[in-house]
């Protein structure tokens, strides 16, 4: 009994990893054609800086659409450098060219887009990144 609980067990571990997601994304196939050009960015535009001073706030962002894409995905920074460490929002799949995403806290922010689609051996590059500030409400 205890030796077919084991095999039960192993079985569906098994099961599991062998299913795959239809939707996941396999980038670098090496039979399909380069992605096209990053995404261009629209809002808010570079260097835009917010005149609310009420938190959290909404900020609107927008991009132009990449023929052929499948999904986006959007990364915002707390500064004005693209560093890891201060990554405040990831999305992987967003399916359109527009997001709103909530800020609790005042500061420079940036932010940038990719594109992928299962037609293309990699994502797009990353779109240039566009800087933003949202007003201390203290000031």
């Amino acid at each position: 009994m205890k030796v077919m609980k084991l095999t039960l067990v192993a079985c569906l571990v098994l099961a599991v990893l062998a299913c795959k997601d239809p939707n996941s994304f396999q980038p670098f196939d090496p039979t399909k054609p380069d992605p096209p050009a990053a995404p261009q960015l629209v809002a808010p535009r570079d260097s835009w800086i917010s005149d609310s001073y009420a938190y959290p706030q909404e900020v609107w962002f927008s991009w132009q659409p990449v023929s052929g894409t499948g999904f986006y995905e959007f990364e915002a920074y707390n500064g004005w450098t693209i560093d890891p460490r201060y990554l405040v929002f990831a999305n992987q799949r967003v399916n359109s060219t527009a997001l709103t995403t909530s800020f609790a806290y005042y500061g420079k922010y940036c932010w940038r887009v990719r594109a992928a689609s299962r037609n293309w051996n990699n994502y797009t590059n990353w779109s240039a990144p566009f800087r933003f500030g949202l007003q201390n409400p203290g000031k």
